[in-house]
């Protein structure tokens, strides 16, 4: 029963962030590169990153094709993020983010969430 309601939450926040992130790319590149010039910042996301990453992971170990599969990489991902946030020079997170802060890496990303969240959303929903 949590697995559908993560499922639910995840998936409308990805489709809700995609959408955003494809749709207002323009004011929303500029703040994500203002981010890797804020080290209190980037401490109190990896942070975040981090502790929410680790609870997902923690709950959901198994990496795998299914929904739940799904939610588990995410966590990964996000325990990854957290770690370079809060262990890596500022220099370093700041080439890191030039190095995906440009359109093609925006739309990707736009892109893959709409499309993930679409399936945990159909999957949480009973649409399939």
């Amino acid at each position: 029963m949590l697995e559908v309601f993560i499922a639910k939450l995840f998936g409308l926040y990805l489709i809700i962030a995609g959408v955003l992130v494809l749709t207002k790319k323009q004011s929303l590149m500029p703040a994500v590169m203002d981010i890797a010039k804020n080290r209190a910042l980037t401490i109190v996301l990896g942070a975040l990153d981090l502790a929410a990453g680790l609870a997902i992971v923690i709950a959901y170990p198994e990496v795998s094709t299914s929904p739940i599969g799904l939610i588990s990489l995410i966590g990964y991902m996000m325990v990854v993020e957290g770690i370079v946030y809060l262990s890596l020079p500022m220099k370093s997170i700041q080439k890191m983010v030039r190095s995906f802060g440009n359109r093609q890496w925006f739309m990707a990303g736009g892109i893959v969430a709409v499309l993930a969240g679409v399936y945990l959303a159909g999957y949480g929903f009973g649409l399939f």
